[in-house]
């Protein structure tokens, strides 16, 4: 493989990679991409995800990776906001929310393109899964608000698995619970005649806040996805038994934020479902912390901070009217979903992608990689909705063949 990596940081001390593209990164895409939390750190994703070389479970060595997003487009990663991974603030001052957040990653794109002109011209998108799916749309609008002040030719977005709505989440995540199984038949029938005139699926559950049977329901419905000791990230795949708060640090944050309480491991039946432990033995390894240009004075990496997620500003709880606006500037746009991901879950992505009221150009139709169904896509005008079978959170991951082929058909305008 031939290719630059290049680690370039802002005043702020936002830190991009930048993976260039395997193919013509002289006039191939150019892709940024943003993972959520908020919190976790893009590294992560780098490295795990859709990077050209995977960790391996050694913690020591790595792989190439052959569905790698660089094969035709060159890609950014950002460690964002500050405080997130090895980037930080020079003032101390690591309090942000949505609009900070944007406002800085917008600097710090300006910042790169102004580094490095000579991709000033290629096509941009903005990418990025989980809470990205706020990320990836305040960005998109900071960009188009402020192209006066610094141009940059965005095309279009890209977001996996976002929590694009939390109240459409919150009434999403129900019926997915019990099209799973996870709710009592007898129960389900109750709560439809009491609660939603006989509509689950256009039921407000998100709605309920008083203390009547309609919202506890909800508050112990939404509380068993993280309690019951099935993967929220992956239903279908084991909670992976290691010891240790380390490995599950993305899961105690989020935890805290769907249920309000603080992730008491001893009361699960299983520890939290996600072993980061490869990928944090990795970088902070001293001659890979060299290689990245750290500084010694910084301390050990992590995937997710506690510090910025427990005192981030969620600001805004639904991205509709900047997706559309967006949209509607002639952007083209994708929201993917891995189909067994609980956490911000499919059914979501989908009634979002309707609910934005664009003409339906393409029924949902089954698409084949490797032989076997991929998943399924629906087209709005210009804005596509793709599921992955079998996949959950971190789509590329689970699914590194389907991702790569979803990615190449979006960006070069292919048949899914």
């Amino acid at each position: 493989l031939q290719f630059w990596i290049i680690v370039f940081c802002t005043v702020i001390e936002q830190c991009f990679r930048f993976v260039e593209s395997q193919s013509n990164p002289a006039t191939d895409p150019v892709l940024l991409w943003l993972t959520g939390g908020p919190g976790c750190s893009g590294l992560s994703a780098l490295l795990t995800e859709w990077g050209p070389f995977m960790v391996n479970d050694d913690g020591a060595t790595l792989r190439n990776n052959p569905y790698s997003w660089n094969t035709k487009a060159s890609v950014l990663t950002l460690e964002s906001p500050a405080g997130v991974g090895y980037s930080f603030a020079t003032d101390n001052k690591l309090k942000t929310g949505d609009d900070q957040t944007a406002s800085e990653n917008w600097e710090a794109l300006v910042a790169f393109f102004n580094e490095f002109p000579q991709y000033k011209n290629n096509s941009f998108y903005v990418t990025g899964e989980s809470y990205g799916g706020v990320y990836v749309p305040m960005l998109m609008q900071t960009i188009l608000d402020r192209q006066n002040q610094s141009f940059i030719n965005i095309k279009g977005f890209a977001i996996g698995n976002g929590c694009v709505s939390q109240n459409e989440g919150t009434d999403a995540l129900i019926n997915f619970e019990y099209a799973h199984g996870m709710i009592d038949d007898s129960k389900w029938e109750r709560i439809k005649s009491q609660c939603c005139h006989n509509d689950t699926d256009g039921c407000p559950f998100h709605s309920f806040n008083s203390l009547d049977t309609c919202s506890l329901f909800v508050q112990t419905t939404t509380t068993s996805a993280w309690e019951s000791g099935i993967n929220p990230y992956n239903m279908y795949d084991n909670c992976v038994n290691v010891p240790g708060t380390e490995v599950s640090t993305r899961y105690r944050l989020e935890y805290k934020y769907r249920t309000g309480k603080d992730l008491d491991i001893s009361q699960l039946s299983t520890v939290p479902c996600m072993n980061e432990t490869a990928v944090t033995v990795y970088l902070n390894r001293a001659d890979v912390r060299k290689a990245l240009g750290i500084p010694s004075t910084l301390g050990p990496w992590a995937i997710c901070s506690d510090t910025i997620s427990n005192t981030y500003d969620r600001q805004y709880g639904e991205m509709t009217s900047r997706v559309k606006n967006g949209l509607d500037k002639g952007l083209k746009g994708m929201i993917y979903s891995g189909d067994v991901d609980m956490a911000c879950n499919f059914l979501m992505g989908q009634r979002f992608s309707r609910k934005l009221g664009y003409n339906e150009v393409q029924n949902k139709k089954h698409y084949i990689v490797d032989g076997q169904v991929g998943g399924y896509h629906t087209q709005y005008e210009n804005l596509h909705f793709v599921t992955v079978r079998g996949a959950g959170h971190m789509v590329p991951t689970d699914k590194p063949s389907v991702a790569y082929h979803i990615i190449d058909a979006f960006l070069l305008n292919k048949s899914f």
